[in-house]
């Protein structure tokens, strides 16, 4: 734990802390960075410091590095690839959409957008319990792949599904079933990785949806072209059958790969000296053994602000960088083939991939997240006022489209960030991403249907506005988050002062004399 007389210090000052001293100071993040690549002894190579600025387990004592190293060759990429097929077989419907499915479904209404819908209803249902579950019943080691394989099959339902309603369906127990997905894996990231190796390692895993994207828009230009008709069926349905190929034996390693928590984990590639080592590093960045929850810590979770502070600006920093949805709407209004359609947005998956890792290798060593989080809202609320203006030449519009997906950057950093300021506090880490994913798909539930109508595609009447608001809101709430955050942490420090003064002050006894 940060000693007293450092918090006393940094509570002092007159100006508002960094992100790094309210994470020092605040009553849960206790960062003794020992455990972190920057305070370890440097190896003597150069080139190793240098590439160290990047990728942390480069550098620093050899025990460290190769904990780490051991983390990134296993655990790391299980989580990834997991990640890699929920996302894959939650947003294949809309390459779908635009290869054939809606001529040959007869989709010529909202339908695209009640199929979000559907999936975001099964979200909300599903992640509060699902997390919940893990924290009292059931391992994630198990839950997870569990889930998994039961998304899977399902995705191959769609490809048979005769009409709309069936889609609505599978859809819905799609979404109830990877709603254990992401919150599950952040809480298990953010149980093994310290402060400094966190953020650049979940930017790489919020970027595996542009991955994912990518992949599927690759994916379904190439059946579009060498397996429409096939069998006697259309291109959009082999994609889904050809997801569910791709997702079965991710989903079964999830078994074998998952480690759970450094307290309870089974995990093969780990020997009882690991766990010990990990253990201890974890306990030296101020995070302590999940307890079963009770109705009693709920309560104490759920009135707490740390997790209603956080929801919001999670939420406005999510739904202000939804224009990339409707990218590819646009590219098929404007005249692009159905290959140019799913391999044209692709371009802007790269640049996220890029513009998301750099930011998280930059939160990491500076501890910047606040600033980091404001300029990049600042960025996305210039796309949408371009794409508000509308009028303008066809490459700038190309080119508002583009600087939207850099907007996902964000979302690591806040991410990070909250866990860093939680981290003696497991019940609400383990529940933070969860509850914020309730209240940010209930949001897409409307945001879709109301601002964003199929029908008046490309081109929206309100839609790009009310986005520009929705960066706006997310500076304020996330300012709000930091200052919540600080007066905590200044409240300790009092408190602190007042028990030392205490017990300087006390008289003494005579049974001591």
């Amino acid at each position: 734990m940060a000693p007293a007389t450092e918090s006393t210090q940094v509570a002092a000052s007159v100006d508002t802390p960094s992100d790094n001293d309210i994470s020092k100071t605040g009553p849960y993040t206790t960062v003794a960075e020992s455990g972190s690549s920057t305070d370890q002894p440097k190896t003597t190579s150069w080139w190793h410091r240098i590439v160290g600025l990047v990728w942390d387990s480069l550098d620093g004592e050899p025990e460290y590095r190769r904990y780490v190293q051991r983390l990134d060759r296993i655990f790391f990429p299980t989580v990834c690839l997991g990640y890699f097929i929920k996302y894959l077989d939650q947003t294949n419907y809309s390459n779908a959409f635009v290869s054939g499915m809606k001529e040959d479904l007869g989709l010529y209404g909202n339908e695209r957008n009640w199929l979000n819908t559907w999936f975001s209803l099964g979200i909300m249902v599903g992640s509060v319990p699902a997390q919940m579950s893990q924290l009292r019943f059931v391992r994630s080691s198990v839950l997870l792949p569990s889930c998994e394989l039961a998304w899977s099959v399902l995705v191959i339902g769609m490809a048979f599904a005769k009409n709309i309603k069936t889609m609505y369906a599978l859809r819905f127990f799609i979404g109830l079933f990877e709603a254990c997905a992401f919150p599950g894996y952040i809480a298990m990231l953010g149980g093994w990785y310290g402060p400094k190796e966190l953020t650049k390692r979940l930017a790489i895993l919020l970027q595996i949806e542009s991955i994912a994207s990518m992949f599927s828009g690759y994916l379904q230009a190439g059946l579009y072209t060498s397996m429409n008709g096939r069998s006697g069926l259309a291109g959009w349905r082999w994609l889904f059958i050809m997801d569910a190929i791709i997702s079965l034996p991710i989903a079964i390693w999830g078994f074998f790969g998952l480690p759970d928590l450094p307290h309870n984990t089974r995990a093969f590639y780990f020997s009882a000296d690991h766990i010990r080592y990990g253990i201890e590093r974890i306990e030296k960045f101020g995070q302590k053994e999940q307890v079963k929850l009770t109705w009693k810590e709920f309560k104490r979770v759920y009135s707490g602000f740390e997790i209603w502070a956080f929801v919001v600006p999670y939420t406005m920093v999510a739904a202000c960088h939804t224009a990339t949805s409707y990218f590819s709407l646009w590219l098929k209004a404007t005249g692009y083939s159905v290959v140019e359609t799913n391999y044209l947005p692709t371009g802007g998956n790269a640049l996220n991939i890029v513009f998301s890792f750099t930011c998280g290798v930059i939160a990491d060593h500076t501890g910047q997240n606040y600033w980091m989080i404001v300029a990049i809202q600042l960025l996305m609320m210039f796309s949408n006022i371009l794409l508000s203006v509308w009028n303008i030449p066809k490459g700038a519009l190309m080119f508002s489209y583009y600087l939207s997906y850099a907007g996902s950057a964000a979302t690591p950093i806040l991410i990070s960030w909250a866990t860093r300021l939680n981290a003696g506090d497991a019940s609400v880490r383990q529940l933070l991403v969860a509850t914020a994913n309730v209240v940010s798909y209930a949001w897409v539930l409307w945001v879709p249907l109301v601002l964003f109508p199929t029908y008046d595609a490309p081109k929206y009447k309100y839609g790009y506005q009310v986005l520009i608001l929705f960066g706006g809101l997310a500076i304020i709430s996330v300012t709000f988050m930091k200052y919540m955050y600080w007066r905590k942490a200044e409240k300790q420090v009092s408190e602190e002062e007042e028990q030392d003064r205490m017990a300087t002050e006390a008289p003494i006894d005579a049974k001591d004399v």
